[in-house]
């Protein structure tokens, strides 16, 4: 077999995958309502439960905190810069974002990824109720070999449609079932270590 013939389609979520995204929210959160909630407390993505406000106060929350200044320079999850840098020596990146941020996205990737060969696909997000396809939907249509996820939602969604998943252990995933296509990890290094 030749190399092109091993290459893989990997897809990667953004959001406390590759960048860092609830830290900076809380932070947020705290300095517009004056309310200190740590990150273990952070059970859900749905953010109008864990803030106890409005969805709309969540997406302008949202909004102020991710300006496109701040997406552009947003800080990294630990080796994940690099372990993305590693593997798109030899396989397919696909960054797959239910974000509802999305100026300043493609610049940010381009800004740290330039050599990477990478495309950017934007999906639904079920909490922000936004339209499109899934992120399940959009795997299956790339021909995804496996994600890398933090999502219970959407990794659980992933796996029903027969997709791996890569799930990095954050509070907000803890009670996902269990599935064959699924793999808990606690870091990127693990997952370097599983693909190799």
């Amino acid at each position: 077999m030749n190399k092109m013939e091993n290459k893989l389609k990997i897809g990667i979520d953004l959001d406390d995958v590759v960048f860092e995204f609830v830290n900076p929210l809380l932070e947020g959160y705290k300095e517009k309502y004056g309310k200190d909630i740590s990150f273990e407390e952070v059970f859900s993505y749905n953010f109008p439960t864990i803030f106890n406000i409005s969805l709309k106060e969540v997406i302008d929350l949202i909004e102020d905190v991710f300006k496109k200044e701040k997406v552009e320079n947003m800080s990294f999850c630990e080796f994940s810069k690099e372990s993305i840098l590693d593997l798109s020596k030899n396989h397919k990146i696909y960054f797959i974002t239910s974000r509802i941020f999305r100026e300043g996205t493609l610049e940010s990737l381009e800004k740290f990824f330039f050599e990477t060969n990478f495309e950017l696909v934007f999906s639904s997000n079920p909490y922000a109720k936004t339209n499109g396809k899934t992120k399940g939907e959009i795997c299956n249509e790339l021909g995804i070999d496996f994600m890398i996820e933090d999502s219970k939602e959407h990794a659980e969604e992933c796996v029903g449609k027969n997709i791996k998943v890569f799930l990095l252990d954050k509070p907000w995933n803890k009670n996902t079932e269990s599935h064959e296509n699924m793999i808990r990890v606690k870091n990127w290094r693990e997952i370097m270590e599983k693909i190799r």
